[in-house]
């Protein structure tokens, strides 16, 4: 099945079936990009919490022609990027992991946490463009390894400074400035949901997985 694509959406070069949706700037855009909404939480402000999603992409990719399918652990790959259902929580919501088994999804396996794929103070520092985030397990070490200071966590909200004081800049000379509804995962976030540390410095981590991205 082919799904739309948010043709303003920055893909990182990558072909159809690694576009993966990991944060969207509203429910409209969730319902529009990622797939239909099979329950919601919301909170006592009637803000939504969060919501369990049947995605319009989920087990086998369209046109498998990444590399990536051709590994060994494809099986596992497929589930981690495209399950059968999905949970999308707000940047702020702190009850998330009691949302996630309220929605009936599997148990997590022992040392596995739920990872935000975007970083959630890279979102605060962008004026909440995007709050509306996906939830991906992985195991505490690679958790631990993309939070680190120098690694992907820091530097996304080492970016999201820079492109806050670039788009300020931006908007002082009234130019036109781009947007987009949804934000599709990059290498270095396909990286971490596929359970792969991802590295400090220079990320030896998504260096190595380079090649199993694009076509």
């Amino acid at each position: 099945m082919h799904y739309p694509v948010d043709p303003n959406s920055p893909t990182h070069g990558m072909p159809s079936c690694l576009r993966v949706p990991i944060a969207a700037s509203d429910i409209e855009s969730i319902e529009k990009y990622v797939g239909e909404i099979q329950n919601i939480i919301k909170g006592r402000d009637s803000q939504t919490k969060a919501l369990l999603i049947s995605p319009y992409m989920a087990g086998e990719p369209v046109s498998p022609l990444a590399k990536l399918w051709q590994h060994a652990d494809r099986n596992d790959f497929v589930k981690r990027l495209y399950p059968a259902l999905q949970v999308w929580v707000h940047v702020d919501y702190s009850s998330y992991r009691k949302a996630y088994f309220r929605f009936g999804m599997p148990a997590l396996q022992d040392g596995y946490v739920l990872d935000h794929t975007q970083n959630r103070k890279a979102v605060r520092l962008n004026n909440y463009s995007h709050p509306y985030l996906r939830l991906c397990p992985v195991s505490r070490s690679v958790n631990a390894s993309s939070g680190h200071l120098l690694g992907t966590e820091g530097m996304e909200k080492a970016n999201a400074i820079a492109d806050q004081k670039s788009a300020s800049k931006r908007m002082k000379r009234n130019k036109f400035v781009t947007s987009f509804n949804i934000i599709y995962a990059s290498p270095i976030d396909l990286t971490k949901m596929l359970n792969i540390p991802t590295g400090t410095m220079e990320l030896p981590g998504v260096a190595r997985m380079l090649h199993q991205f694009y076509v």
